[in-house]
């Protein structure tokens, strides 16, 4: 189970790849029968289709769905019998999350008399090699640098410092939870704007040539340098609502990091073949944004540049922060990269004495830039 089937296929998709360096071939759509009768089957966080099944569970991304404690109880409940097992693995996320009181031991707790409660301890030193802890589950912490240290040769570590914030780096790689107040956007509230894409958005294809058909769209793009050291630049398409009052649908991100300005320019074109864009807006605040700007336009001639100044910055976040109050903002859960971009907007006071948000706790961090094109289109 993962916290979209989207997501879920995407496990289904490695899985079958490994089993062809072996020359096995793994047919099948939500399920793939193996060849001795064993049945693999791909999930979503819809409480209805998960409790029906009886096997080893597997749930993916725990700490980024909503609804934790009920799926947790329904879905887990696969591995009733003896001899099965649940396994949940994630990337953490913040410590008012429904599943940090399992992970670290205060729901275990909260159900014993005050003698019988016993300390968890869930930081790193404790649990980079694995421990067995009180209410006899096994958790491990294994960081980046823990995979490195360990023979990993395929990732750089300096390259991933370099882009992200510290803030991002820590959460997403070094296994630190986020601690609520540090954000413009409550994480849980985020979680919450996420949907099972596949249950949900029934017009909604993404493996088609056009994932939204002939549905019109709306594409905001934030470009960056091509030296890196810039803003990671991104492109989000949104479906906007079809009655005044609906819902904008995020359906589809892309970090552009590193590319020219030429090659940002060709992945927007590319989005144009794909779907039928009614309006492109791009952050024309930078030179690169404006060099975007002037190729895009040559393709599709109303384009909008955007420049923004830090009234319009606070502008666009409160009007954002307004949207998903309301419930008007939904977006598929395997994009949890864009729900790291909106937790890493902070509220920041500037030598004026002007209250405006930024994409990283300091000058010099490179934030994530997802959520500007977001924020315009929905704007």
């Amino acid at each position: 189970m993962s916290a979209s089937r989207r997501q879920a296929f995407q496990f289904k998709s490695i899985i079958q790849k490994a089993a062809a360096e072996v020359d096995v071939e793994l047919k099948g759509g939500d399920k793939i029968i193996l060849s001795n009768g064993a049945e693999m089957h791909f999930l979503g966080t819809s409480a209805a289709t998960a409790q029906s099944y009886t096997g080893n569970f597997y749930f993916d991304e725990f700490f980024w769905v909503s609804r934790f404690a009920e799926l947790r109880k329904v879905a887990g409940a696969m591995a009733t019998l003896s001899g099965l097992r649940r396994t949940c693995f994630s990337t953490p996320s913040t410590e008012t999350h429904e599943a940090y009181a399992y992970w670290n031991g205060d729901r275990w707790n909260e159900k014993k008399a005050a003698h019988k409660r016993q300390r968890f301890s869930v930081d790193w030193k404790t649990l980079h090699n694995g421990l067995i802890c009180p209410d006899r589950t096994w958790r491990q912490i294994v960081t980046l640098e823990d995979v490195v240290n360990h023979g990993w040769k395929h990732t750089d570590i300096d390259e991933i410092r370099d882009e992200n914030t510290e803030d991002e780096f820590r959460n997403l790689y070094m296994c630190e939870f986020v601690r609520e107040g540090e954000s413009a956007f409550n994480l849980n509230i985020l979680i919450g704007c996420g949907v099972d894409g596949y249950d949900d958005w029934k017009d909604w294809k993404p493996f088609a040539p056009r994932p939204m058909g002939n549905r019109p769209v709306w594409i905001g793009y934030d470009a960056n340098g091509s030296s890196g050291n810039g803003d990671s630049g991104a492109v989000s398409v949104v479906v906007p609502p079809a009655v005044p009052g609906g819902r904008f649908r995020t359906v589809e991100t892309r970090r552009v990091q590193g590319l020219e300005f030429e090659e940002q320019a060709r992945v927007i074109e590319e989005f144009t073949y794909r779907y039928n864009v009614e309006h492109i807006g791009i952050d024309a605040t930078g030179g690169h944004g404006d060099a975007v700007y002037q190729i895009v336009k040559r393709f599709f001639p109303a384009a909008i540049p955007y420049t923004f100044t830090l009234s319009s910055k606070r502008s666009l976040v409160l009007k954002m922060l307004q949207i998903m109050r309301a419930g008007r903002w939904e977006y598929d859960r395997a994009e949890r990269e864009l729900v790291a971009a909106f937790n890493a907007v902070r509220k920041v006071k500037t030598p004026g004495g002007f209250i405006t948000y930024e994409n990283g706790p300091r000058e010099g961090d490179q934030p994530r830039r997802p959520c500007v094109g977001n924020h315009a289109c929905c704007h």
